[in-house]
């Protein structure tokens, strides 16, 4: 990763620090205000409204995180979660100048030369890009990913203090033995990969040969003639809203779902080219059950060929309720087991434990919980997956919330077998 030059740090340190005393000088009197006058839940609502409003003050870097924070209904309150959700397809858009400017960056003009006409406000907004609506000459309907100005260097500087405060993390006693580092450096790459339109481009294009088998599940086409470095182009798909599946009939949201699962284990088991960013803003189903609709490769990981079948393996083992199987292979996946031989055992036995309990023929499966099991007993022992490893599994624990938002009945036990 690039060097971040000390004297950028300690301004975005500062510049955080600011931020983040100006908003408790706010907030902390208006909560007092706002529990005397209307109570407890008025009160919470308003802490959660100020919480997503200052993260997107904060910059690309912490709307990413609460991004997916705000799938995580399972750890957090429900109504924080609704305005986290709000991140992911309507964050704060960039200024019309700006636009302008990003836009001249990359085409020489305000309104790129292909394009007949271009809408002057965004129709969805990200954490790193806003997207426009384009009308070509001929009437076709394009989309625009317009990458926001100067957010390479906010998001590297970002990531930079958070691996500085994670190395004197590493030193407290709590923390000792966790692969912290691994961690840290696994989401900062992802992160940072996701600056790279390039890369996008070329992910996409993968997600989209790599899926089109898959009944029931669209990718958008990319336009690579008309894209540049800051700027993707792809087929404009109408309708996309997140209140879609509840118009649907049950029998068609069942089958989208089905759908998604099917997708995602192509993905995992026999691609290996795994979209890691599966959350409602990246997820869609078309009005009338047409489809679902897939976005946004940018946070997309291609998995070691060992990687791959343990985590087959381990999802095999969840289906037949193999729990010792389970253990042992999360054994092989750990980054810090260093020949830890004295832990083996017990952690095997707390694995296999967990497994009879949540999964199985005849159990009903639940990927957070069962996610937040196996954060237990990992603590428990002071073993910690390697984040190759732990970050699929993580990217399946987000899928699941988003599916049940599609279909809270749909069989996530699905997503480790192949569709038939």
């Amino acid at each position: 990763m690039d060097r971040v030059p000390t004297h950028r740090l300690a301004l975005r340190a500062c510049t955080l620090a600011l931020a983040i005393l100006a908003e408790a000088t706010l907030t902390f009197p208006a909560l007092l205000a706002v529990r005397l006058l209307h109570g407890r839940q008025a009160t919470h609502h308003f802490l959660y409204r100020r919480l997503t409003h200052r993260i997107q003050s904060l910059g690309p870097t912490f709307v990413k995180f609460a991004q997916i924070a705000g799938a995580r209904r399972d750890m957090l309150p429900a109504a924080l979660c609704d305005e986290l959700s709000r991140l992911h397809d309507s964050v704060r858009p960039i200024s019309p100048q700006q636009a302008t400017s990003a836009l001249r960056a990359a085409y020489g003009r305000a309104v790129p030369p292909f394009l007949a006409r271009l809408d002057p406000g965004p129709v969805a907004g990200g954490s790193i890009a806003c997207v426009y609506r384009g009308v070509l000459p001929d009437g076709e309907v394009v989309a625009l990913k317009l990458k926001r100005p100067g957010i390479d260097r906010t998001m590297r500087a970002d990531l930079a203090l958070i691996r500085a405060l994670t190395r004197r993390a590493e030193r407290l006693p709590l923390l000792r033995g966790m692969p912290m580092a691994d961690l840290v450096g696994y989401v900062s790459r992802a992160v940072l990969g996701q600056l790279d339109f390039r890369r996008e481009a070329e992910n996409i294009v993968t997600l989209r040969a790599n899926l089109a088998d898959v009944p029931g599940v669209e990718v958008p086409r990319l336009r690579p003639e008309w894209s540049r470095p800051t700027c993707l182009v792809f087929d404009y798909v109408p309708g996309l809203d997140t209140r879609t599946p509840a118009t649907l009939p049950d029998p068609v949201r069942a089958r989208l779902a089905s759908a998604v699962l099917a997708a995602a284990h192509k993905m995992m088991f026999v691609d290996g080219f795994v979209h890691c960013d599966p959350h409602p803003g990246n997820v869609y189903l078309l009005p009338e059950g047409r489809a679902a609709v897939i976005l946004d490769a940018g946070y997309s990981v291609r998995l070691p060929d060992r990687v791959r079948e343990l985590i087959a393996g381990f999802f095999a083992g969840l289906a037949t309720g193999d729990g010792r199987r389970c253990g042992e292979i999360m054994l092989a996946s750990m980054a810090n087991a260093d020949g830890r031989t004295e832990n083996a055992e017990p952690f095997v036995a707390d694995v296999a434990e967990l497994v009879e309990r949540c999964a199985g023929p005849d159990k009903t499966f639940d990927m957070a919980s069962f996610g937040n099991g196996v954060f237990e007993v990992q603590s428990a022992h002071r073993l910690y997956a390697a984040s190759d490893f732990a970050f699929p599994i993580m990217a399946l624990m987000i899928l699941e919330s988003t599916v049940r938002g599609l279909w809270p009945g749909a069989d996530f036990t699905r997503v480790g077998v192949a569709a038939t």
